[in-house]
Formats: structure tokens, sequence, C-alpha cells
């Protein structure tokens, strides 16, 4: 869409006034280009330089800022390859106002996370940049448009920093190296086939990265970040004049130089053949097929083109739904398949058809695929199947504008950048909403059913076939995928059947049970209900969000509770009976029976408790209330043995190679090396999923859900209560019960070996080790150990980050994690891993383990105790406004015994901590007595 084009400087563009539509204005021109959200302000400097601000409030006191240059790898010259991402990286190792490492040290000291809020990526077209900061102090704010200005004109380059960073660019490389990178370096000639985009992948080269000098960098940067190809975007919880103010000074004085380039975008040809990829791989673990279909960018500018977009997104979802129903078949044709739509280039995009396929049924799988593509394509779809998706549809929209005041304003900067990048409209949500209740109103299936037709093409076809490098897998021939193709647009399914169900989702309403306990905390405003049935329900009222409440059921057990010998059924019980269904309803029945609404519920058994979670929203909260009723009270047996068919079947298929992924070999082999042969730490294989049996399974989930006394419900969102409590007690207090004491976690034997351990595997084809070191060990459970531990492991997060990355230049990134255990008995597991070069694994382990023993000797670093301090606090006053984290927090504290209060006192607790408790918590848990060290190492032909 070019309508943003046509900004002129210092032009604001007209918008409309804000108005809650519920239909479209009486003048609403469908041709016309849309108009832009009248809440966010957008604008253009003299010198090109393009801006969008947004006031928000979610999260509170944050603002969101993005620096958008349009420009990515597919401007850089043949010996430039990778410059456009290397300079990426230099933007945060020195500019102008910010030597090396100070601008990292700057955001953690105000409570920011390197990675999560500041951050930035390179794409074949783009780069952007992502800072994230509070509003609270004007130092910052001055301070994070100071970044900002540095980024778009004053990157340092220094030569020494840029072979400082060499070696992180090639780690950040190697550890995208594997058999996806090596499947896809033999697909992306064909999908952009004739096409630069194939030359110009965002890694680069790494002769390039490596030996490029500084002037290389330079030119580039010299000639692709300029303002003319900027764009600056800010959203957040403050003053719009002052922060357009802030744009205007610093950005109007950047200038373009004189013999800029012109950005000429990169075509991807037509070719009236259809190409073929055929290949295998020994490290792939499935079989699979993709079928492209490449056609040109449609306009996105007007109503009508808005229109056309969301008529074809309806019938991907009719299509895939009939392709989903087909996985849950007792023999299915296929382990998965899907329609879509994809953005392939900003010329071109594609329609995409893909099929997870099952050994011995390659030729079945394309066919039926084909089959269910051209059925759609010839016959359409039902006027009932419509429905169901239109109704979706409106409630997604109804319920996004329900959210307008409460959306994340990190949604609206990446709205805002594909703006700027492709002429995305940004009409807002009211608009929005109004389009899709006109549009959907009047909306023929006729219209819907004619998107089928690009499907009938040949031209401009790729297909992509992959599989395990294994016995009894044989690759087929470019005719024999062409002849399965043509089977399937031959082949007559007969009409399709809607599986419809007339029966109400629960035919009789339950007697009413009685909250016979009630207390009201008043300081976090939760009230706590103890029921007839002996359950315990938690309820904290929000209005964080206007249409959703959060659930989560909490019950101690789990599959602990169970034998070895009934391990895989209970692992695989909420598997079966979530496929199953539920009372009368099998799945695709109860899908279809709850279009329109918003409910969604999961349960599942783990080691030591069984839960239930799940989301609805206030208008349709009795049904969610139904939907957990017939959940725990009356699982789906008549389709039980079909969905234990069905679910072994696929099962089997995924775990049939699993033998070739390193990552599986390797985390079987520290599986074994801490566990030994003990039952429940085996592998799943073919052998193991022969102890399924559908009737246990059936019976261990009853055992697990049907005793109502055993659990705590917590509900967080908009809640009124005074209703909320009938539909407790209607749906919740009549829930069955058992007699007898709080069932506890048992234990099982299986604590991990103690000692100095080590697993060494060599498994795979690239040049790269992954390294993962591990403490375990026996440790007091309490609040204050847990927090010691998360604030150790901050502290070595920061410092392995420092040393293994920044001074070393060894890996891209590394994961320090380390966690407390409560159940069935108090320990700990904590550790940290990265992969890196082969020949510097073991020094890097070194570098790492020293970081550790550096905090156990000579305690933590004042700036580091701060920076951890501040994150802790930041995230803290973020996670108030939200229900998940109240939730999150509801659930611990009933499920450890505690006050609710104490989540308000957090912070006094994290300003009152003594860093000595955290050097105390490294020696604790990073005990090096207790220490495993695993390699998964590149295998070498001797």
């Amino acid at each position: 869409m070019q309508f943003l084009s046509k900004l002129v400087s210092a032009f604001l563009l007209i918008a409309l006034p804000a108005v809650a539509w519920t239909q479209l204005p009486e003048d609403f021109d469908m041709s016309a280009p849309l108009p832009v959200d009248p809440e966010v302000r957008v604008g253009e400097l003299d010198n090109g330089l393009r801006y969008y601000i947004r006031k928000n409030g979610r999260p509170e006191n944050r603002v969101s800022l993005r620096l958008v240059v349009n420009a990515g790898s597919l401007q850089e010259e043949d010996d430039q390859r990778g410059i456009a991402h290397f300079l990426e990286h230099m933007a945060f190792n020195g500019t102008k106002n910010f030597e090396k490492h100070e601008l990292v040290n700057f955001l953690e000291s105000i409570g920011m996370r390197f990675g999560q809020h500041l951050n930035a990526s390179t794409s074949f077209d783009q780069t952007i940049y992502k800072l994230e900061v509070p509003w609270d102090d004007p130092e910052v704010i001055e301070k994070a448009f100071l970044i900002l200005e540095d980024w778009a004109s004053n990157i340092s380059l220094d030569p020494f920093e840029i072979e400082a960073e060499r070696g992180v660019v090639v780690e950040e490389w190697r550890s995208g190296q594997g058999a996806g990178q090596r499947i896809r370096d033999q697909q992306y000639p064909l999908i952009f086939f004739n096409s630069r985009y194939a030359k110009r992948l965002p890694i680069g080269s790494m002769f390039v990265v490596q030996n490029a000098p500084a002037e290389r960098f330079a030119d580039f940067y010299r000639k692709w970040y300029r303002p003319d190809l900027m764009g600056v975007i800010a959203v957040g919880d403050f003053d719009p004049d002052e922060i357009e103010r802030q744009i205007i000074t610093r950005f109007s004085r950047l200038e373009n130089p004189e013999d800029a380039p012109e950005r000429v975008e990169a075509e991807v040809p037509d070719h009236e053949e259809t190409l073929f990829s055929i290949v295998s791989d020994p490290e792939i673990t499935s079989m699979s097929a993709r079928v492209y279909l490449k056609l040109d960018q449609d306009e996105d500018e007007t109503g009508e083109d808005y229109r056309r977009h969301m008529i074809e997104r309806i019938y991907f979802s009719l299509l895939n739904k009939r392709l989903s129903e087909r996985t849950l078949e007792a023999n299915p044709p296929y382990i998965n398949a899907s329609v879509g739509a994809t953005g392939l280039a900003r010329t071109k995009r594609a329609y995409v058809m893909s099929v997870g396929l099952v050994q011995g049924k390659v030729q079945e799988g394309i066919s039926l695929l084909m089959a269910e593509v051209a059925r759609a394509s010839r016959e359409g779809f039902s006027q009932s199947e419509l429905d169901r998706v239109k109704a979706d549809l409106i409630r997604g929209m109804d319920r996004a504008y329900e959210e307008r005041e409460n959306t994340q304003s990190s949604v609206f900067a990446s709205e805002y950048t594909r703006a700027f990048t492709v002429d995305e409209p940004i009409p807002g949500i009211a608009l929005e909403r109004a389009m899709h209740h006109a549009f959907l109103k009047d909306l023929d299936v006729e219209e819907v059913n004619r998107v089928g037709d690009v499907f009938r093409k040949e031209e401009n076809r790729v297909i992509l076939f992959t599989a395990p490098e294994a016995e009894g897998y044989e690759l087929p021939s470019e005719e024999t995928l062409l002849a399965a193709l043509e089977a399937g647009r031959a082949m007559d399914l007969g009409e399709y059947v809607d599986d419809v169900s007339d029966e109400p989702l629960l035919a009789e309403i339950p007697e009413p049970g009685e909250i016979v306990q009630e207390r009201f905390h008043e300081e976090v405003e939760v009230y706590d209900w103890t029921l007839s049935n002996g359950a315990r329900v938690i309820v904290k009222p929000t209005t964080f969000k206007n249409d959703q409440i959060l659930m989560s059921a909490y019950s101690e057990g789990g599959s602990s509770l169970v034998s070895d010998d009934e391990f895989i059924p209970a692992m695989t019980a909420t598997m079966l009976l979530g496929e199953a269904g539920i009372g009368p309803f099998n799945t695709i029945q109860l899908e279809k029976k709850l279009a329109g609404k918003t409910v969604r519920l999961s349960p599942s058994i783990g080691s030591t408790s069984e839960s239930l979670s799940g989301s609805t929203s206030p208008q349709d909260l009795e049904d969610f209330f139904k939907l957990v009723y017939l959940q725990i009270t009356d699982p789906n047996e008549k389709d039980l043995d079909k969905a234990y068919e069905s679910v072994k079947f696929r099962l089997s298929e995924m775990v049939a190679n699993r033998s070739k992924s390193p990552g599986a070999v390797f985390q079987d082999a520290i599986e074994e090396a801490y566990y030994g042969d003990h039952p429940r730490h085996q592998p799943l294989d073919i052998d193991r999923l022969q102890e399924m049996e559908a009737r246990l399974s059936l019976e261990i989930f009853k055992d697990r859900f049907q005793n109502a006394g055993d659990f705590t419900f917590v509900f967080v969102g908009s809640i009124e209560v005074d209703s909320f409590r009938e539909y407790v007690r209607t749906y919740l207090a009549s829930l069955p019960t058992r007699e007898g004491p709080p069932e506890k976690a048992r234990e099982l034997g299986d604590k991990p070996k103690s000692g100095r351990l080590s697993v060494d595997i060599k498994k795979g084809l690239e040049e790269k080790t992954t390294v993962r070191v591990f403490f375990n060990g026996e440790a007091e459970w309490s609040p204050e150990n847990r927090y010691a531990l998360a604030f150790a492991r901050g502290l070595l997060n920061i410092r392995m980050r420092e040393v293994l990355r920044e001074d070393n230049g060894g890996v891209y990134g590394v994961s320090v994690f380390g966690s407390l255990g409560r159940l069935p008995s108090g320990s700990y597991s904590s550790g940290f891993g990265f992969s890196c070069d082969p020949g510097n694994a073991e020094n890097l382990v070194r570098l790492g383990l020293l970081q550790i023993i550096e905090l156990q000797e000579e305690g933590p670093r004042p700036e580091n105790v701060q920076k951890v301090r501040e994150l802790h606090l930041r995230e803290h006053e973020r996670g108030l406004k939200e229900n998940g984290f109240w939730l999150n927090n509801l659930v611990g504290m009933v499920a450890e015994g505690r006050d609710f209060e104490e989540i308000l006192s957090f912070p006094e607790r994290v300003k009152a901590f003594d860093a000595q408790a955290a050097q105390e918590a490294a020696v604790l848990y990073y005990d090096m007595r207790n220490l495993l060290v695993a390699y998964l190492r590149p295998e070498y032909e001797e």
C-alpha cells in the first residue's frame, strides 16, 4: 500500500475522529485508502525520516521505542554479505555517547534485561532496533532518545571492537547450523528462484564476517543508515507532544548523503515449470512435503483490499479445520496438514500446502491433502461451516475492541513497524471491527469458495520433500510426487459431512453445593472460599483486561501416585482424553459447539500434581464452568478407543526416528547418567508406546481429577463477584469428592546420582559442540532460599554473558538456570549451557565455572547486585498489572501454604536482601561436588 508514501515534510496525516464504530460510516469509500488510526500521530521530517507516536498505558510507566532502518541484507554488495547483520551487533559495542558495554550497563542499571528490553534484528529488507525503558526519570528519557540517535548516525565502528565481535557473530551462525539449515540451503534457491533473496541470507558469509575490514562496515552504514530510510516509533505512557519534540530535535539534524544509492526492491521472478527439491538428511526424524504456489503481492491499501484479505483468511480457516479433522481418524493418512498464505518477499507471496507424512503412506498423505484442497475448490464449503468461522472472527474482533485500552505497547510498535516498512494500513481497532461486522454480515459462501481457484494453477509452483536417511525411507521421484498431486485432484471424497451435535453443552444442570466458609484478604483484594465438597476457590477481580478471566486448578499428587507400570498410561492420559472429547461430544463436535465463544481448558498430569488451566471471558463464563464440570465428571468414553488408536499411531511416527536427532540422543544420555535404568526416566520409543492402555488412562484420569476436595481453583480477571459466586456454587461445589486426608506427592526413588559425572556424545555433522553443565542435589526448600538462588542466577547470567560472549567472543548466548524444588522433597537443579566451536568447549566450561567460583569465594560485584535488584523490582512493578502474574503467584502461595499478602511485600524483601545470601546460594546450589558436564560433539570420520 502506498498512501503513506504521500507524506510530505512536517505534515501530519489527517485521521478520522475517534469514534467507537459498530458500523461503517455512511460516507465510507471502499476504494479509497484507509484512514490512519486517530490515536497515532504520524509525521515526516524534512530529511525524509518518518515517525509514529502513540500514547498507551500498557504497561504503565513504560515506553517501547524502535528505530527502523528500511535496509537489510538485500542492500549488501557481494563483499558485504553479513555486514548488515554484523552492523546491528556493533550498535551495542560502542557509539559516540556510549562506550563498549556502557549502553548495556545503563539499561541493566534501570532494571531492563539485555535481549528482552534491548535487542535488534536484521532481515532481508530491514533492520530493527528495539528499546523498552521505564518512563519515570527525565534522565532516562533523554538517554533513551540519545541511544536511538546514536544508532541512527553515531555507531563507532571501532576496528578493535569489530575484531572482538567477529567471534560472537560466527557463534550466532554456528548456533543455527544443523539439519534444518542444510535442508533450507537446498530449498531457498528454488523458493527464491533466480532472485537476490537466495544469495543474501541475513547471517551472511562467514568469510566476509571474519575478514571484512572496518571500511566496508562504514561504507554500508553511510549509504543505508540515512534518514529517508528511517522510521522512529514511540509507544508508551508519555506526553506525545514531548516525544514529538524529542524526535524533531534529535533527528532533524540527520542528513542524507549526496551520493545515496536508490533503494530498489528485489524481485522474485516467475517461472512456468514446477521446481522440485527432494532431499534426505541423517538428522531429521520425520517426512514432510510442501507445495508453494507463488503469487504477486496483493495491494493492501483500501477497504476492498482489507475485505479480500479477510475472505482469504476465512477460506484457509475453513480448509484447515477439515484437514485437522482427518488427523483424528484411528488410522490417519498424515500426521498433520495445513494450508495458508505466507509472505516471501515484498513483491511476492505464496499459498503453501504442507503435510507431515507417514512412513509407507507418502503418496496417500499427499493425495489426501490435495483431495481435500480440490474438494473445497470444486464444491466449496457449507453455510454452517462459514457461519462458525464468522462467529469466531466477530468474537475475536469484539474482544480486541474491548481490550483496546489494554493492548501492550509492543503490539502497536510492531504494527507501526510494518506500516513504515511495507505500508500496512493502520486504521485502528474501531474501524477494523466495523469493517468486520459490515463485511461479514452479508458475506456469501460462494464468494469465499472462489478463493480456492488459485490452487488449480501450476505455474510458479515449487514442491519440497524431505525425509530421514533411514531404513524404509525411499525418496520419491518428481514423477511420483506429481502423480500423487494429480491423483488427489481426481479423487472423489464424496460430500463433506459436517459432524455437528445438537446436544446442549450440559444436558442437566447439577444440584448446587454451598460456600461454607468465606474470607476476604483485603490488602490484596482476594476472595477465599471453601466449598461444601471441600474444594477451595480463590477469586481475584481485576481491571487489567476487560474481556479476560484466567483459571488454574491445582491438586498435589500427579503421576507420583501411580505405580511404575502405570506411568505411560498416566503420562498419556490427558492426551487421550483431550482427543476423545468430553460428555457426549467428540473433539470435532465440541469445537463446533463452542464456535464464537472464548473458552479454553486443558488438563494435565505432572510428576507431583494434576492441574486444569484455562481462560474465558465474562460473557462466556457459564459455558466455561460447564466445560470444567464436564471435563472432570464426564470424560468421553465412547470415543476413547478411536482416540487411543489415533494418538498411538501418530506418536509412533513421531518417535520412530528419534535416535536420529543429536539433541534427543544427548538428552537421553544425560538422563541415563543421572537416573540409570529408572523406568520413569527412559526415552519414549516404540517399545514404551506398547505400554499405553486406554482404559487404564481413563481410570487414572478419573482418580486424579474426580476428587474436588483435594483441589484449589484460582480465578483472576474481569469478575463480577455476585454472579460468579452462583457459578461456583452450581458447577464447582457440586463436583464429586472423596473422604480422606489430602493427597501428597510420594518419593519415587529417582533422585539424580550425586558426585562428579560426565557425558560425552559424538553425534551430528556440524562443527558445533553443545555444552550443558548441571548441578543437582538435596536442599532445604524455603521462599528465602528460592529467592537467594534466583538472585545468584541473575548475577551469574550477567557475568557469564560478559566473560564468555563479550570478553572472549566464544558464544552467542549463555543460558544460566537454577531452581529450587519443593516436591516430593527439597532439591535444587542449576547450571548453564551454550553452543560453541568444538575447539573452545573445554576452555569455555572452565571460564563458566570460574565465574561461579568467583561468586562463591569473593561475593558479587556491587554494580551487578544493583542491576539484579532493579530488574526484579521492575518485573514486579509490571507484573502487578497483569492477570497472569497474579494467577501464578496466587497458585504458588496456595501450594506453598503462604500468605497472599507476601505478593505485595516482595519489593521490601528485594530491597532488604543481603547480597551475601546470594553468595551463600552459589555455594549451596552450584556445588562443585555434585557436577555433571555434558558435551554433544560433532561426528568425525576416522
